[in-house]
């Protein structure tokens, strides 16, 4: 269990006591961190005596606080170990699963395809036949196309042969067996928060202890990855640090030599999603990729975010002799990828540049339709522009973003609340909105928002309908 020191916590604090330092506003506020992920789950909160001082208040003070907080179920003690942050019982996520939707659907961050798509399909369709003559099962990826991938990596300043490359079925299954081959069990996982749900859930489905350590939109939190790094338990980081999913963070290159280099000492393997790393709108010069820091990171990327979510190719980076591992014990999923969809995409290597152009034009005029449509009806919404990726995580006044999901699903309208990010109860005040579809459609969408949270007395439905989130 990590935990939060005095000055830290009271920074987090900020202001908290503008209009009086009750013990009723200082347990609010301590509240509101747990309910947004600031300060993670099972962390130690310091003791009253040490947060009294930092904070300059009396402690009996604090100790109403924390005593209010332990009343609610956000606190919890045990003579020995402390004060830990923790969630009351009955608190709920939002469902989620793979079902379609009628209506506008904002919880799926990928674009329709590039026109040019159709016709580098005739082409790969064209070259199939000098495969037909081959069994067709290649576990570790047509080498044309390991090759391909190898030379992206080689160009982004990670020098990579193909005998470090396998092919997969997207990364979401570059992940579920990156995790099913290293993680066992009840080990744990030190992941962001908020992160990728449907990487939280493989996490959770392969039995891992997840260890939370916060993320915004300004980065990583450096001292809560030191710390989980210290406790010397070793297990699996996942971390995505080129336009993090969803708070659309760039981790610069100081973060990441010292984050990653935490890790490493600890014993902890190192899995990086860079699923949206080529989709840079703003252009900004791009930090030292994860694996050019840190050569033992294993490194997880896809084209179905940056060209489309169809073509379902992805990979993994990482050394020779665990990539043979890993397709190993792909033998016992699917055996291999598609031989046409692995020709597409070698074709769409070869004209990515290009391609990353338009989409990353198409992407920016979406965001600016986005942000405008925000600013004019939605003024009170807090957001940080998102230098890249596909999303905006906006802040919400009030703690209501599942509320708001389940009242703008009746109106056909689709969105993924800020707890599915996170945990259950957590992470209430934010919502993900993906700009990927039409600039009208999203005005649309904020329209529906604006009316909606103008409604006085809407009761919230107790759970949304399946949805899924990608």
């Amino acid at each position: 269990m990590n935990g939060v020191t005095a000055t830290r916590l009271a920074r987090e604090l900020g202001t908290w006591h503008d209009r009086g330092a009750s013990n009723e506003r200082l347990a609010a506020t301590i509240r509101s961190l747990i309910l947004d992920g600031r300060v993670g789950l099972q962390t130690r909160l310091p003791a009253e005596r040490a947060l009294a001082g930092a904070l300059g208040i009396s402690r009996a003070t604090v100790t109403a606080a924390y005593t209010r907080l332990r009343d609610e179920g956000y606190l919890a003690s045990r003579h020995g170990a402390g004060t830990w942050a923790t969630l009351p019982a009955g608190h709920r996520a939002a469902a989620d699963a793979v079902l379609p939707a009628e209506g506008f659907d904002l919880r799926i961050a990928a674009l329709p395809a590039p026109p040019l798509l159709a016709e580098l399909a005739a082409d790969a369709a064209a070259e199939l036949p000098r495969w037909l003559d081959q069994h067709g099962y290649e576990p570790l990826g047509l080498p044309p196309l390991r090759t391909a991938i190898a030379s992206r990596f080689s160009w982004r300043g990670m020098t990579t042969g193909p005998e470090q490359i396998l092919v997969t079925s997207g990364a979401m299954h570059a992940l579920n067996l990156t995790i099913g081959t290293l993680l066992r069990p009840g080990h744990r996982a030190i992941v962001e928060v908020p992160s990728y749900p449907a990487a939280l859930d493989a996490l959770r489905a392969a039995g891992a202890h997840l260890h939370a350590v916060p993320v915004d939109a300004s980065g990583w939190d450096l001292a809560s990855i030191a710390a989980a790094a210290s406790d010397g338990e070793g297990g699996l980081a996942y971390l995505v640090p080129d336009f993090q999913n969803p708070t659309g963070a760039l981790i610069d290159a100081r973060s990441r030599r010292r984050a990653l280099r935490s890790l490493a000492q600890s014993g902890c393997q190192i899995v990086v999603d860079e699923t949206f790393v080529e989709l840079n709108l703003d252009q900004q010069p791009m930090p030292p990729p994860a694996a050019a820091l840190c050569p033992a990171t294993i490194t997880i990327g896809s084209l179905d975010k940056a060209v489309w979510g169809g073509l379902r190719i992805g990979w993994i980076r990482a050394d020779p002799l665990l990539i043979r591992r890993l397709a190993q014990a792909r033998a016992t999923t699917d055996l291999a990828s598609p031989v046409l969809e692995q020709l597409l995409a070698t074709r769409v290597l070869e004209q990515l540049d290009g391609l990353l152009a338009d989409r990353c034009a198409l992407a920016a005029t979406r965001r600016t339709a986005l942000l405008q449509a925000l600013d004019a009806q939605l003024p009170s919404w807090r957001y940080v522009r998102p230098p890249g990726g596909l999303f905006v995580w906006a802040e919400l006044p009030q703690a209501s973003s599942t509320a708001l999901a389940v009242r703008a699903q009746e109106h056909n309208l689709y969105l993924t609340p800020g707890p599915r990010f996170g945990g259950a109860g957590l992470l209430e005040r934010f919502l993900r909105l993906p700009f990927t579809v039409a600039p009208e459609q999203l005005r649309q969408a904020v329209a529906t928002l604006s009316r909606l949270t103008s409604e006085q007395g809407a009761a919230a439905a107790p759970s949304l309908d399946p949805g899924y989130v990608a």
